[in-house]
């Protein structure tokens, strides 16, 4: 062995000291379920409280009294599967229940603890007093717990008093781990994830600036859904789909406005379709299966399959996958009239956007599980308008007072679309003008056309920052799993900081479920999305969205 390799050996097994030494603790601790045998007076409920080394604390109430007092019953927890400190029993009774006091009393004829990786443990009535550690325990063998006159009482056991489990359980998954971590570190480099890697690839599928822009938009379309989720005051959710629905329709027919023949050929058309369902079809049903499909609930995993429904968040992806179809029949239309003038494509648009607007808006064809949506096709339609305004018509350098004034007024704009989904109230005249869906579609066409305008000037240092980029690469991702993302950071909170106030709208929660998020999304679509699609296109077929 070379003293070169010694280091290196050197690590494995400090890492490997490590891991197992985490994995023996938590497999040691760990908590299955808690079941409890005995006659429970009605009304009765059982909160069991697990408590982590770091003062988290997971509850978990359980019914006992929904049958007659001497009826003997066996009740439990669900799997709780957590590592804990010490377990305490909590016993409520209502004192508005019926029950007469001198029959408030719960007997216990044996608790039983079960672990995972150390086996069951079975407390009956003989080691139940020596077992437990509680003020409130008194009685003989016939009364474990009296809650005459109490509304409540606790017992508790620390985990010292519970079977260990071996460390056999600790070995292999920690020579696994430290493996499996070696191998990837010393073979994989993170420029080279695909998440990471993705960020330069404008010069392969358009100019750099423009593909820095389009991500710049895309992050922060993501990161203000995330943020009226998690942040508190925060009610983004609007301003940020207005952008990716504006956005979808902008990058999905760049293609065939730089080449108006495009449209007329089938096989073009075909191409387009193929890579719609590449680009959003694998993530989509990964994400359905990995929620609905584990959960059991084929009927809902085969709604959102067929885009019949589409589940809480996933709202969006119907109105998405229609457009889709509806987009040839848009491009053939706007494809004739710019024979016939130039303009005409965006004034038409225009035009059908306020038409459908006005008209259409009580047409709710989508149902999500809870309510109907409507059909927000004039969304899509701008950002059709919008590329035929970027592409066609302004698409040349910018000069003079112009030059001048367009990044300060795509500065501005991005700052009060931020701020109408901020907990800042505008004066209420400006309240009723900006407050519809449609008034947002329009302040994000007009943002995504002056950033593309204006990509190479100063303004890309803050709309396309490194994070709204990184984010924007990833978006479709990041959008699918920023609720999962949220969970964690609550569930990590409360259950492992130990946090009793923590809400689940905090900027605690949003700087965590951010992290989670951006984890996950980098994770999946390094390798469930970009496996699927590719950039192999001319320049002037590129466009992913």
């Amino acid at each position: 062995m070379t003293l070169r390799r010694f280091p290196r050996l050197l690590c494995l097994l400090a890492s490997l000291l490590v891991v197992f030494c985490v994995l023996h603790w938590y497999f040691a601790a760990t908590i299955g379920r808690v079941t409890i045998e005995g006659k429970f007076p009605p009304g009765a409920v059982l909160e069991v409280n697990v408590q982590n080394a770091f003062g988290g604390i997971r509850k978990e109430k359980v019914a006992l009294g929904d049958q007659p007092l001497n009826i003997k019953k066996r009740v439990g927890t669900s799997r709780i599967n957590a590592p804990a400190e010490s377990l305490s029993l909590v016993f409520f009774l209502p004192n508005a229940s019926p029950v007469p006091t001198s029959q408030r009393v719960i007997n216990i004829y044996n608790v039983q603890i079960e672990q995972p990786f150390a086996g069951l443990t079975v407390i009956s009535k003989r080691t139940l007093s020596s077992f437990f550690n509680s003020a409130d325990f008194f009685g003989d063998n016939s009364a474990f717990v009296s809650l005459k006159g109490e509304s409540r009482s606790a017992v508790l056991v620390n985990r010292v008093a519970l079977p260990k489990a071996s460390v056999i359980w600790a070995i292999w998954p920690a020579i696994f781990i430290s493996l499996l971590v070696t191998l990837v570190v010393r073979n994989h480099r993170l420029r080279d994830l695909p998440a990471l890697k993705d960020l330069s690839l404008g010069a392969k599928i358009s100019s750099r600036a423009e593909f820095d822009a389009v991500n710049g938009i895309r992050g922060l379309a993501a990161l203000l859904v995330l943020f009226s989720h998690a942040a508190p005051g925060f009610e983004a959710v609007n301003m940020g789909i207005a952008l990716l629905f504006v956005i979808s329709g902008f990058l999905l027919s760049k293609p065939f406005v730089l080449d108006s023949q495009r449209i007329y050929s089938w096989q073009n058309i075909e191409r387009y379709l193929v890579k719609r369902i590449k680009r959003i079809l694998p993530m989509y049903y990964t994400f359905i299966f990995i929620i609905y499909g584990l959960a059991y609930e084929f009927d809902t995993v085969m709604r959102n399959v067929l885009f019949v429904e589409a589940s809480g968040h996933l709202w969006p992806m119907t109105q998405i996958f229609t457009f889709y179809m509806c987009l040839p029949l848009v491009l053939l239309l706007t494809s004739w009239l710019w024979r016939q003038q130039r303009w005409l494509p965006v004034l038409v648009l225009a035009v059908l956007a306020v038409v459908w607007h006005q008209y259409f808006s009580d047409w709710r064809p989508y149902y999500n599980g809870r309510f109907f949506k409507e059909f927000y096709l004039y969304a899509f339609v701008l950002g059709v308008a919008g590329a035929y305004l970027h592409f066609d018509i302004m698409n040349r350098p910018k000069k003079g007072i112009l030059g001048v004034l367009g990044p300060w007024l795509l500065l501005v704009l991005t700052v009060v679309a931020i701020a109408w989904s901020a907990p800042v109230q505008p004066p209420g005249w400006a309240h009723l003008l900006i407050k519809p869906f449609f008034a947002k579609c329009v302040v994000s066409l007009i943002i995504i056309v002056l950033f593309l305008q204006f990509a190479d000037s100063w303004a890309k240092h803050i709309l396309a920052n490194p994070v709204f980029k990184s984010v924007g690469v990833i978006g479709f991702s990041f959008y699918l799993l920023h609720g999962i993302g949220i969970d964690m950071a609550y569930a990590f909170q409360t259950q492992i900081l130990g946090l009793v106030e923590a809400s689940e709208r905090s900027w605690l929660t949003v700087a965590l479920a951010f992290a989670m998020t951006y984890i996950m999304a980098v994770l999946t679509y390094s390798y469930i999305e970009r496996p699927f699609f590719g950039y192999r296109e001319p320049q002037s077929d590129a466009g992913k969205s």
